[in-house]
């Protein structure tokens, strides 16, 4: 064939596979511009708990770590640059509601956290403090309650933690159902969420509190969906599709959240991606559940702390703990590489990041790109995607170049659709 007929046909290619780019949306990256892509974006993880493990163990979380899949340092290795920080209250401490008090308890760890890292990390109110902030080469940090803010709902307990800066609020009280919400674990009490629950969601608005809808019920995540005038958000899911666990979000709550302007944030644990997983999982053996101390009795005359002291003392030993346990099961005294060896060897089927980005083209399939994030919840690597830590970030930006999602596309789902809903949060009623 003659140079200039090769020419013309490398053009006519050129400009069929430009128009069908154009059309599709497809995009496909080498690598050095993934890289660059990945560095580009403001990156933000909408589920993060490490606060707890500073409370527990007294570990530097921006010190790399052994132990766990996830600590600032990691983090800022994998280029992520919003940190949601989960305050996680463990359901024991909703007995004799001491939600607030265990949740109080992490607020003031964070900041001594915070207050020993000025040149690290800054808090962040809004989305305007979180571009600055990354602007200046440091990590933006949304202080979140994971567990609820009280049993009650006490609507002055919620405007206090919004006085100490938190800005994203978990609404069922993990999986304890409470006073005006059921969770998707616990009992189903009110067939969804109180009268009471609606007060709660307009005093969230009207603050500018995120609305996390995970761990409630289906019927209440519809109706708080439906109740809330702002988006709100499922920070840590699967799809149901994928996984038939209780916690994975169904097609209808996907739709109607979407419908409303939320988001989901895509997990990263074996038994919410994965129902060969899951099933695997179901088939281990373990421990006897222990009852979490539920019988101690606290006189209604006195109360000389017995149950709390108890309770920390266990939970203590247990976020330490250096073999398998079975009261929450992090074990944060073992090396997540050797936890995670535990399960491959005993033949688990990890996921990987090509099982996460399945999950987010789904979505985007159902619901459009605009309305899916992070949201990994990394703990101990048990059960998380393999061979996966918080340096490795940038696997989910390859993944996605791999499906061949357009940049703009990927920028939004590495962090730009939750800026949005944050941004959104606080409306007028």
């Amino acid at each position: 064939m003659a140079q200039t007929s090769r020419k013309r046909v490398g053009l006519v290619l050129g400009v069929v596979l430009a128009a069908v780019l154009l059309l599709t949306g497809r995009y496909f990256l080498g690598a050095q511009s993934t890289a660059a892509l990945h560095d580009d974006a403001i990156v933000v993880d909408g589920h993060v708990h490490i606060t707890n493990r500073v409370y527990w163990e007294g570990i530097d979380p921006w010190e790399a770590q052994t132990t766990g899949l996830w600590d600032y340092a990691r983090a800022k290795q994998g280029g992520l640059d919003v940190v949601i920080e989960q305050l996680y209250i463990e359901d024991p401490y909703n007995n004799y509601n001491y939600a607030v008090k265990q949740a109080v308890r992490l607020v003031e760890t964070f900041y001594r956290v915070l207050e020993a890292n000025p040149e690290r990390m800054e808090l962040a109110l809004t989305v305007a403090d979180i571009r600055r902030i990354v602007e200046g080469g440091k990590t933006a940090v949304i202080l979140a309650l994971e567990g609820g803010f009280d049993m009650e709902g006490d609507l002055d307990v919620l405007r206090l933690f919004h006085r100490l800066g938190v800005r994203k609020v978990q609404f069922a009280n993990h999986n304890t159902t409470n006073a005006f919400v059921d969770a998707g674990l616990g009992d189903q009490a009110w067939g969804g969420i109180t009268d009471h629950g609606r007060a709660v969601i307009q005093e969230m608005n009207r603050l500018g509190i995120l609305i996390d809808v995970s761990h409630a019920s289906d019927a209440a995540q519809l109706a708080i969906i439906e109740a809330s005038a702002a988006p709100v958000v499922a920070s840590h899911h699967g799809l149901r599709q994928f996984s038939n666990h209780t916690r994975t979000l169904s097609d209808a709550v996907l739709t109607a959240m979407a419908a409303k302007g939320g988001l989901i944030g895509i997990h990263s644990s074996g038994g919410f991606l994965s129902q060969k997983f899951l099933d695997w999982q179901a088939g281990q053996s373990s421990e006897p559940e222990v009852d979490w101390l539920q019988d101690l009795i606290r006189s209604p005359s006195r109360d000389y702390g017995q149950y709390i002291d108890t309770l920390d003392t266990e939970m203590r030993e247990n976020w330490n703990h250096d073999k398998g346990h079975s009261l929450v099961g992090y074990d944060f005294g073992v090396p997540w590489r050797e936890r995670q060896q535990e399960t491959l060897d005993a033949g688990g089927p990890l996921p990987t990041e090509e099982d996460w980005a399945a999950h987010v083209d789904y979505a985007v399939n159902l619901v459009g790109e605009d309305y899916i994030g992070i949201g990994l919840d990394m703990m101990d690597g048990r059960a998380n995607m393999r061979d996966f830590d918080a340096t490795s970030y940038p696997r989910l930006t390859g993944a996605l170049v791999d499906r061949g999602y357009a940049p703009e596309r990927i920028q939004k789902i590495l962090g730009g659709n939750w800026l949005r809903v944050l941004d959104a949060a606080k409306v007028s009623r």
